[in-house]
């Protein structure tokens, strides 16, 4: 019986995705990991992959994630999978994980919690079988809208309105080539049932309400075709993202100091326009440091709005408890290091108002500095030692995180978790000194000017300044 038009449309699309995301190190893997949720998406992305597994005789893995959210459902869902892929002789990898203890630990939602353990999974199977070249997940056409769409109401910079990419890493999405109804479309052709997830459109979630609610006014007001206007939104800013990237890569070339140590040039830096500037120094985070997810476009028009004044000798603390500081024309970024109290217990805070200039460290000493709005403070600030129960509101996350699983989270040796210094005032806990800060201290770019704490002690065993 000849393919569905379904599978002779996207088999040459799969295949080309699957070799452009196959790793350097191994560029023969030609194998698939489906990320397989037994939905109609992933049911119809496992037959696409079936096919191309029956032509060319390469490896064929799927792999579930039962986050035991939904009781009988759930277990439905996995005997679900596991009935498909035995009929099709395909390989399936289970895991059985509830997201809800991440979540808490995070301060995440359950959606992104989920989404962290899938991708840890999909991961962990990659490393164990060389032969596979990538995963692959289910996302279409109508996800990339409802991306965008978000993305667009969370105010995302260009490169985060580039949407889902067909290649993200070790991760294809072969089905953004076609939308939900072809799908569904194509699996009644083939008589092939799927499981329904309620809460993918019933749910409190902000993608669920967006599909629900949202989608259906803008098809009522643009049209049934609504949809297609932010994926080609999504492809136009993709070009133009791409041209960008190629100019920040010669330009970071070019503004990389010479010498072992990674460094920007600060001349070449402010030489650049901000756009170039923000990816030139996100690039070199990324490649020269691992900081890929952490480092946002927010965080980079701070650190360019520092260096416009800034001065040899000063520094600026960056997210994750990064810092950093100018030496004459060679900007440097440091990995956390916390400030700690003293044997003999000596240390001295400082506040100083908007325009005063930190006085400088004195002979063996340690200077640490927080920049804050000014209406941030809650009485005296007050440094302590940190104790066990401590917490704080990291930037970016919805609950309170514990200071022992950050100090553990962050790398600190345990032999340096001790005397840790804090800062709090009356409202609580404000700064782990060195390391990251609470989130009512965070600043952006252009608001008001910014009071700044000082934490001055004698140096210990592993501190900087």
């Amino acid at each position: 019986m000849p393919e569905h038009p379904f599978i002779r449309r996207l088999l040459p699309h799969l295949d080309t995705l699957v070799r452009q995301a196959a790793p350097a190190a191994n560029p023969a893997a030609t194998g698939l990991l489906v990320a397989l949720s037994g939905g109609p998406d992933s049911v119809a992305l496992l037959l696409l992959g079936h096919a191309r597994a029956t032509a060319t005789g390469a490896p064929l893995t799927a792999a579930h994630l039962n986050h035991r959210l939904r009781g009988d459902q759930s277990e439905a869902d996995e005997a679900f999978c596991r009935d498909l892929c035995a009929r099709l002789a395909v390989p399936l990898h289970v895991a059985r994980i509830d997201p809800r203890a991440l979540a808490r630990r995070r301060g995440l939602g359950l959606e992104e919690a989920g989404r962290r353990l899938r991708r840890r999974l999909l991961a962990r199977l990659l490393a164990a079988q060389p032969d596979l070249a990538c995963a692959a997940t289910g996302h279409h056409r109508d996800d990339q809208a409802e991306t965008v769409i978000m993305r667009l109401f969370r105010g995302a910079g260009l490169d985060g309105m580039r949407g889902i990419r067909p290649v993200a890493g070790r991760i294809i999405h072969p089905l953004l080539a076609t939308d939900r109804r072809e799908i569904l479309a194509f699996l009644a052709a083939r008589g092939q049932p799927w499981r329904e997830d309620a809460t993918n459109t019933d749910g409190d979630a902000v993608r669920s309400r967006l599909r629900r609610e949202l989608l259906p006014l803008a098809r009522d007001i643009f049209g049934a075709g609504a949809a297609r206007g932010p994926v080609r939104l999504a492809g136009l800013l993709d070009d133009d993202a791409g041209l960008l990237d190629r100019q920040a890569r010669a330009a970071l070339a070019a503004a990389t100091a010479p010498g072992d140590e990674p460094a920007l040039t600060l001349t070449a830096l402010r030489a650049l326009e901000t756009p170039l500037a923000r990816r030139v120094v996100r690039l070199h985070l990324a490649e020269r440091h691992g900081r890929r997810r952490d480092f946002g476009l927010v965080h980079a028009d701070g650190l360019l709005a520092w260096l416009a004044g800034a001065v040899s000798g000063h520094g600026i603390d960056l997210p994750g408890g990064w810092r950093a500081e100018l030496d004459f024309d060679r900007l440097r970024f440091h990995p956390p290091a916390p400030a700690r109290l003293p044997e003999n217990g000596t240390y001295h805070i400082l506040t100083l108002a908007p325009g005063e200039t930190p006085p400088p460290a004195g002979p063996g000493e340690g200077l640490w500095t927080l920049d804050l709005p000014p209406d941030t403070l809650r009485g005296v600030p007050r440094a302590r030692p940190w104790r066990p129960g401590d917490r704080l509101r990291l930037p970016g996350l919805g609950g309170r995180k514990k200071v022992s699983d950050l100090l553990r989270e962050r790398r600190v040796p345990v032999g340096r978790r001790g005397n840790v210094l804090v800062v709090e005032d009356d409202g609580g806990l404000l700064w782990v000194v060195g390391l990251a800060c609470d989130n009512r201290c965070v600043r952006l770019p252009g608001t008001q000017p910014a009071i700044t704490l000082v934490v001055r002690a004698p140096r210990t065993h592993g501190s900087r300044h």
